[in-house]
Parts: C-alpha cells; structure tokens; sequence
C-alpha cells in the first residue's frame, strides 16, 4: 500500500508539470525579458552646457530638463494606455482552472447557501461516514463573450480617451509654467547682475571720494567729521554691494532650478535684451485657446463621458458562455476507492449558454450617480468660465505692463544723464564747501538708483512681452521676438 502511494505521488508530480506545459504557463525568465522589453525608456535630459546661457537656450533647456513636464507626459502616455486596456472589453474572457486534490467524499442531500467555505461535493450520498480520502483531478476552461452592449463599452473608451486628452492638456500646462519661469528667472539674473554693477560703481566712486575727504581732512580743509561720514557712506555702500552679490547668487540658484544645468553658477549672455527695445509686439490672440481653457474643456468632456457611461450601465448585458472541463476521482460509484486514478482526468463535458443579466434594483443607484455627475459638469463650466475671466484679466494687465514699461525705458536715459550731472555737481560744490558729505552721498544714491533703472528698463519690457506670452497660453511668439530683435541688432 505505502508504494501504490509513493507512485500515485510520483504520478501525480508528473501530470501536474504536463498540465502546466499544456496550458503554456511562462517561464519566469519569459516574464523578465517582457518586462525588460515593455519598459518605458527614459531619455536623461541634457543639462550641461559649454557656452554663456541666452534667453532661448533657458527656455529650450527648461522644456527639456524640468521634471514636471517629464511628469505630466509619462502620466499622458499611461493615459493612453488606459484607451488600450478599455478596449480589451470587447475581447472574449477566458478562465482556466486546474485542481489536484486530497479529500473525503462524504455527501448529503440538502440545501447549502452560497458561500466560500464549506467546498461543494458531487456523487451519491451515504448516511454514514468514511474518513479515508481520496485523490480528485478538475480541469477545464471558461470562454464568456459579450456580442453587443447598448454602448456600454464604447462610452468607457470615451471616457479613456477623454482622460487622455485632458493629460495631454497638462503637459502644455506644464511646459508654459516651466519655460516661462525659466525665462523670468534668466530675466532676474541680468536684473541682478546690472544692480550688483552699479552697486559696484557707486562702491568705486565713493572710495575715490573717501580719499578727496581724507586730503582735504588732512590740509585741514575740511573737518574730520566729513571723513567719518564719508566712511559710513562707502560701508553703507559696501553692505548694498554684499546684498546685491547676495540676490544675484539667489537669482541664479532660480535659473538652475528652471533649467536643469548641472552647475551653481552660470554665465548668462544677455544679447539684445538690455540695450534694445523690440519694435513690434504681440497680436491679441483667442483665449479660448489657451492651455488652461483646453485643460478645463477636457475637464468638461471627461465629466460628460462619465455621465454618458452611467447612462450606458441601466441596460441588459448579454453573454456567450461555453464551458469545457474535466474531472478524474479516486472515488468509484459506490464510494470504494481505486488509487489508480484521481490524477488525471476520465470524464469530460462541455456546454454552451446564453446568460441575460439585467441591473433592475441599480436605477437608483444609477440615478444618484448621473445627478452627481450632472452638478460635476455644472462647476466644471463655471471654472472654465472663471479661468477665462482670468485669463482676460492677465491679458489686460500685460498690456497696460508693455505700455507703461515701453515708456519708462524711453525716459531712463534722461534720468541717468541728469543724476551724473548732479552727481559730479555735488562733488565739485563740497570741494568749495557749497554741499555737505549728505548731498553728495544723496546724490551718488539717486546716480546709482538711476544706472540700475537705465539697465533694467529694456528687462522690465521684456519681462512684460513674458507675461503677455504666459496671458495668451503659448511662449512661441516671445521666442520669435527674441530672435527677430537679435538679427536686427546683427
């Protein structure tokens, strides 16, 4: 008896690792080289450069390097594989099964509830116990199909596609946040590059002063009290100088951060935008195309798509069944055993239905969830309608900021020229004792406050063509203003 076991056992083994090759179970190293073969490849961006940075290239690098935008397209492309998987609704559905079991065979006539754990037992019943086991084999197959839904696949592929497109809508998001934030930082960097220069100058012109003050101190043409002012003026200096050095390493701590470079410092090439104000501006462009308004649009859509998929759910659903299966058992009619068999099967059926399934009681739930979706779709408008009224907003303040930057700029030379002039006026007056060490610090202050503006006023015009570009949803006419203002300057 002990070696009819140890060969029911090894027949068993057998026939198992059969079934497994049969029913073409992979290999593991197959699952390793899927994996390997299906997964996504992640291009390393490109962040290092080998020349001063221009405007452009930030942007360029920005939309390249930022891993928002990197995000935001590897959540679209997971979007789109949503599509595919709704898609394979249409696909029959097939379960396999394989069952090699050790177990009594004890039945009874009754009713049994469903329910996972008392396991069914077919055969005669017995109004006795036997508690010798015996082996049992189940094979078999499940094929399911549904011919035709009302539209209820479909409308889950709309709402896959919808979901797409509104992840699609989110790169471009993305990308304007990040390439104009990467432009408005480069921007800021020349604006402290040119404060951290005049700051300088006036660091210059007021040690150059410092020393007049000392020689007339010491010819006793001016009182040691001038002196001391003066050395309180140059550390007042020197601490604007420390502070613009400070904004300027911040600035471009901004201007990495944006762009991706793998560096803490950067050299930045300014190129036209500091002596030169550009001679044509933007057309006003349709808001309703701006990435924001197509983002909220796709919002809309995904709602609507949803709301049409719960409309699609209140409908018969028909299926196609065919069963095919096998048994084998150790058990003989009258419940005798023969450890000869139970591994394998011996007896085969098949069958073919038609099963009608239809959701009666889930019009209410159903219901519930279309006025749910309804008021969803209701807020979604009226964001799109507020999104819009900013967008508009945006608009008309980044006019008004190139109208009155434009102008600005135009006035900045004249203000430099009439503070250099009071300037030097203010040192030759102290020398003849007709101005104190104030008036010409005052005046090196307003000298400096102005060189700062004369440098910054063409930033302060390109900073508003930025965010007119940023108001109308699309950074491609800056771009082209940068490069037309260059090949003029050429």
């Amino acid at each position: 008896m002990r070696r009819c076991r140890d060969i029911a056992r090894l027949v068993r083994l057998c026939l198992c690792i059969v079934m497994l090759s049969i029913l073409g179970l992979p290999h593991t190293s197959c699952f390793a080289q899927d994996a390997s073969s299906n997964s996504p490849i992640i291009n390393t961006p490109s962040n290092r450069i080998g020349s001063p940075l221009t405007l452009q290239g930030a942007i360029e690098m920005s939309r390249r390097n930022y891993p928002a935008i990197r995000a935001a397209s590897l959540r679209t492309d997971a979007a789109k594989e949503g599509i595919a998987q709704a898609k394979t609704a249409y696909l029959p559905h097939a379960d396999m099964i394989l069952d090699e079991n050790y177990g009594t065979a004890n039945n009874i006539t009754g009713f049994l509830a469903p329910q996972n754990i008392v396991p069914n037992i077919s055969g005669i019943d017995k109004n006795r116990n036997n508690f010798l086991g015996g082996f049992g084999f189940t094979t078999g197959a499940l094929v399911s199909w549904e011919p035709f839904d009302f539209g209820l696949r479909k409308a889950q592929i709309n709402v896959a596609r919808s979901t797409t497109r509104r992840a699609e809508a989110q790169i471009v998001i993305s990308e304007l946040d990040a390439m104009s934030r990467a432009a408005d930082a480069f921007l800021s960097v020349l604006a402290a590059q040119q404060v951290e220069r005049a700051t300088k100058a006036k660091v210059d012109r007021l040690t150059i002063f410092l020393k007049t003050v000392h020689v007339l101190a010491q010819k006793e043409m001016k009182p040691t009290t001038d002196e001391y002012l003066a050395q309180a003026e140059l550390v007042r200096a020197k601490d604007e100088l420390i502070a613009a050095e400070r904004n300027y390493k911040i600035a471009q701590a901004a201007l990495v951060r944006w762009t991706g470079i793998a560096s803490e410092e950067v050299e930045v090439d300014a190129g036209p935008l500091l002596r030169q104000i550009p001679e044509t501006h933007f057309q006003l462009a349709d808001l309703r195309m701006h990435p924001q308004a197509v983002a909220q649009n796709a919002a809309i859509d995904l709602v609507h798509a949803r709301k049409h998929a719960i409309e699609r759910t209140y409908f018969p659903r028909l299926y196609l069944r065919t069963p095919i299966y096998a048994r084998g058992s150790s058990f003989n009619p009258d419940l005798s055993l023969d450890f000869g068999k139970g591994y394998y099967p011996t007896t085969f059926n098949y069958a073919v239905s038609a099963l009608v399934v239809f959701p009666a009681m889930d019009i209410f739930q159903l219901r519930a969830q279309r006025r749910a979706e309804f008021k969803n779709e209701s807020a979604e408008r009226a964001r799109y309608d507020e999104i819009m009224l900013g967008l508009k907003e945006q608009d008309a303040q980044a006019r008004a900021m190139i109208e009155a930057s434009i102008r600005i700029a135009q006035n900045a030379p004249i203000k430099v020229k009439a503070s250099q002039e009071a300037a030097n006026s203010a040192r030759i007056r102290y020398r003849y004792q007709l101005a104190s060490v104030n008036d010409v610090a005052l005046d090196e202050q307003l000298l400096t406050q102005s060189e700062v503006e004369y440098a910054t006023a063409q930033l302060q015009v390109w900073r508003a063509l930025l965010a007119a570009a940023v108001a109308r949803g699309s950074m491609k006419p800056f771009v082209d203003q940068v490069l037309n203002t260059t090949l003029q300057r050429r």
